[in-house]
């Protein structure tokens, strides 16, 4: 069995950052591409900021460290940590593995939990090689994808008088 080592979080990534500032006007229920803050989904807007594959952590919040993995066209916050993985790494892995991890205990003790992009990059984290990762991540992400069809057959069989 291949071994698994010990690293810095922030050294896992080739971006490790948090997104940017957006006009409370400049999202809708409608628009071309997501809006993702700390707490998730926020809704639309006509512009993006990031394209590729990434873990978002909530970076500001009450859900703070809650970890979602993302692939597409959509614009960051700053209340949202972009993490994209390095060569030896794999993105999706990497946000199955932080979502275990409770990240939301590294947060500062104020009246809005927030965690510090550079404190969470200095956390140890255990990982294996990334043949490993890669098998870990597919058989993972195809129970993600099965629980999805799932979810939309479900809501398709629900009658419309109950809606």
């Amino acid at each position: 069995m291949e071994e698994w080592n010990e690293y810095k979080i922030g050294d896992l990534f080739s971006h490790f950052k948090s997104g940017k500032g957006i006009k409370v006007e400049e999202v809708s229920s409608k628009g071309i591409y997501p809006v993702f803050g700390g707490n998730g989904l926020r809704g639309y807007t006509t512009r993006n900021n990031f394209e590729g594959d990434c873990a978002i952590i909530g970076r500001q919040g009450a859900f703070c460290g809650n970890v979602r993995y993302f692939k597409g066209k959509a614009y960051m916050t700053e209340h949202a940590i972009i993490a994209v993985a390095n060569e030896n790494n794999n993105t999706r892995f990497l946000a199955y593995l932080l979502s275990l991890m409770n990240l939301g205990r590294f947060s500062g003790q104020s009246a809005q939990p927030g965690l510090s992009v550079t404190e969470l990059a200095k956390q140890p984290i255990a990982v294996p090689p990334l043949p490993i990762q890669e098998k870990i991540a597919s058989i993972l992400s195809s129970l993600d994808d099965k629980i999805e069809l799932n979810r939309r057959i479900n809501d398709n069989l629900i009658p419309t008088y109950y809606a």
